[in-house]
């Protein structure tokens, strides 16, 4: 009879216990669609519908998204423009001054994105962050971008080269790909488990925080970066890695890619994301060989290495940048 009874236990307990693991809270699965706003229809209108745009919002100074123009008293459209996409938690000064360098360089207009729910002066950083929204923001850059230049040249760090590979990989105009410190899979292990089901309740208790805070203490980084967010984002974040840095997205891009990485040894390189990773990715892009470079810094010393406030190597990234385009764009 004991037994009996055990075994109607368990058969009830299993399917209950299933049932509340299936019903667990999970990031949204995000639609990575391309729909693309409808472009600008002029270099001007682009420039006032982005002053419009950020008008809206309570931005950190020098935190908007901006046009650089290739000579600021004509405003028309330039052969390339650059589109420069700033990592998580950023902003577009995490490129500079490599990213104005370039665009000068070559008489290029520079589209400074500023990404949904970054750069804002009030005290929810993040908090409303969510894939959809992020893909969403990508998108309309695009759009804005389409109406600054006939040819796209992406240039990414982190996150922002999460972003500009699956662009790549969707849309065909781009012309080349500048990834600095792509962001393919996080260093920390453990990062799968936040957007799985449960894995966020799970995560809070495990680090005794809902936060994620940096150990930056030098005065210009809230300035330009978030000095602290909420797991929920990164769980996002992770949603993001998960859902876009996969073999079919790689062998989707046919571009021109330039990869730039921090590396010196096994103890000394990329804290914040895997180079390997990164490398596993470089191998598996659609691109031919011919078209493609990898280049390590060890110099570097960080995982930001365009950015003059933080990288140990900023001349030889300019470099390397231009070197490659003037090799495979001509």
């Amino acid at each position: 009879m004991k037994t009996s009874v055990k075994k109607t236990f368990w058969l009830y307990l299993v399917p209950i216990l299933f049932v509340i693991w299936y019903l667990g809270p999970q990031p949204e699965t995000p639609n990575y669609h391309t729909d693309v706003p409808k472009t600008p229809s002029s270099p001007v209108a682009a420039d006032s519908f982005l002053k419009t745009h950020e008008a809206n919002y309570s931005v950190k100074p020098e935190n908007e998204a901006r046009i650089i123009w290739a000579d600021d008293s004509l405003k028309s459209a330039t052969k390339y423009v650059v589109v420069y996409l700033h990592g998580f938690g950023a902003s577009q000064r995490e490129g500079a001054p490599v990213h104005r360098r370039i665009a000068r360089k070559y008489g290029c207009n520079l589209l400074l994105t500023r990404l949904a729910d970054h750069g804002l002066s009030n005290d929810v950083n993040l908090d409303q962050f969510s894939v959809q929204r992020l893909w969403n923001s990508t998108l309309e850059s695009l759009s804005i971008a389409r109406a600054l230049g006939d040819k796209i040249i992406l240039m990414g760090t982190s996150t922002g080269g999460t972003l500009a590979l699956k662009m790549a990989s969707l849309f065909d105009y781009v012309e080349a790909l500048i990834l600095l410190s792509p962001n393919v899979r996080v260093r920390d292990n453990n990062a799968w488990i936040l957007n799985n089901r449960w894995g966020l309740p799970l995560a809070k208790v495990i680090t005794g925080s809902d936060k994620m805070v940096s150990d930056e203490k030098e005065d210009w980084y809230p300035k330009y970066w978030y000095p602290e967010y909420g797991l929920e984002a990164v769980a996002e974040l992770q949603e993001l890695i998960e859902t876009t840095m996969v073999p079919d997205v790689f062998r989707q891009v046919t571009q021109p890619v330039l990869l730039l990485y921090y590396y010196q040894d096994e103890v000394h390189q990329d804290s914040v994301v895997s180079v390997q990773a990164m490398l596993d990715m470089y191998r598996q892009l659609g691109t031919t060989d011919s078209l493609k470079q990898k280049i390590a810094f060890p110099d570097a010393g960080n995982h930001v290495i365009g950015c003059d406030l933080r990288s140990g190597d900023v001349e030889g990234v300019y470099r390397a940048v231009v070197a490659f385009l003037e090799e495979n764009i001509n």
